[in-house]
């Protein structure tokens, strides 16, 4: 199999451009972590990165074992020989990571074709899980979410006469951008260069997505895992904590003592419950339009002083890290951890002391 970390998917899913050109930031994450699918690798599995040294490097600071080797980018179309074609592993596809190994001599017969790439950028438009997974969910009892796309500026402050506090996000973002917060009584917070942002959003994306502000009390999310034939596998519980929306860290423990963990707010009943729906509907409604993994972010969240669980916040039809912090947990000794991104001089995977 062949590996590949390009965290710019989400970005690049919006930009939806064949010449795409990633933020700076977006360049630096993928060569300071380009080792971390390295952590899954099985034997046999290569790696591609941008720079071995490096990524060797980093590699060696978790203190772990490579099962797979290292490539480079520059050499990625000798690794991918049509004459004995390997499964090829992503952070997502989109159709920027496409052209760019087309771009260095990659056979298009080897990735995905244009129709399956299409599917999972619809299939990833905040929309898609609104329409087609939150439903489901809200059958089950203890359950908030809502989230309603609009297609005009207009439209969106109309719509803001009937909340209180909303969440404004472009359909396509990465974590932590693309997200704005508005308040329905006092329209003096939407200024003009939140109007700018949102028209421009909708121009680019056609619609942009309102939802309620909730009251967050803790974060968390559940990973699987598709076989692109409407089998989905649960994977395992991802309890994660956010800094301005942001991703900033995951809990590396056992799923048991993670349920313990959301237990001060949320049942393992409940959990079970809402993973036993998810396994259903994602099974259906992928079926085989997506085949990789994926996650589902929740929250739990207090309402009028009750606790309640919104779960499908967002669809990553993706790696996420969560899966990260999964492969992670079963290759080291010593848990509970803390598994987190600091940034200094580089990006850094940092794996703290038990908590």
């Amino acid at each position: 199999m062949i590996h590949i970390f390009n965290p710019e998917h989400d970005i690049a899913l919006g930009a939806h451009v064949e010449q795409f050109t990633a933020p700076h930031a977006a360049r630096q994450l993928r060569h300071d972590l380009g080792f971390l699918p390295m952590i899954w690798a099985e034997e046999g599995d290569k790696v591609i990165v941008e720079d071995i040294e490096a990524a060797k490097e980093a590699f060696r600071h978790l203190g772990l074992k490579a099962r797979g080797s290292w490539r480079s980018w520059r050499d990625i179309a000798d690794v991918l020989d049509v004459r004995q074609p390997e499964e090829i592993d992503p952070w997502g596809w989109d159709q920027a990571l496409f052209h760019r190994m087309v771009k260095a001599g990659v056979s298009p017969a080897l990735l995905p074709m244009p129709n399956r790439l299409e599917a999972i950028r619809q299939m990833s438009h905040r929309q898609w899980a609104a329409d087609h997974v939150l439903p489901a969910m809200r059958l089950l009892p203890n359950t908030v979410g809502k989230a309603t796309a609009v297609s005009s500026v207009s439209g969106l402050m109309s719509l803001l006469h009937d909340y209180n506090r909303v969440v404004v996000k472009a359909p396509w973002s990465s974590s932590g951008r693309g997200i704005r917060y508005l308040d329905g009584r006092d329209l003096t917070s939407y200024t003009i260069p939140m109007r700018n942002w949102a028209r421009n959003v909708i121009e680019r994306q056609g619609s942009i997505m309102l939802e309620p502000y909730y009251n967050k009390v803790s974060d968390f999310a559940m990973e699987f895992l598709s076989n692109g034939r409407g089998t989905v596998r649960y994977c395992g519980l991802s309890v994660f904590d956010t800094r301005s929306g942001a991703y900033s860290g995951s809990v590396l423990d056992t799923e048991e003592d993670k349920v313990a963990r959301l237990g001060v707010w949320i049942s393992a009943d409940q959990l079970a419950m809402i993973q036993e729906q998810l396994t259903r509907v994602l099974g259906r409604e992928l079926a085989n339009s997506y085949r990789g993994p994926l996650g589902v972010d929740m929250m739990v969240v207090s309402v009028d002083n009750k606790l309640m669980v919104h779960p499908c916040v967002e669809l990553n039809l993706r790696r996420t890290m969560g899966h990260v912090a999964l492969a992670l947990t079963e290759r080291i000794n010593v848990i509970p951890k803390l598994m987190s991104i600091v940034y200094t001089d580089k990006y850094r995977l940092k794996v703290g002391a038990p908590l």
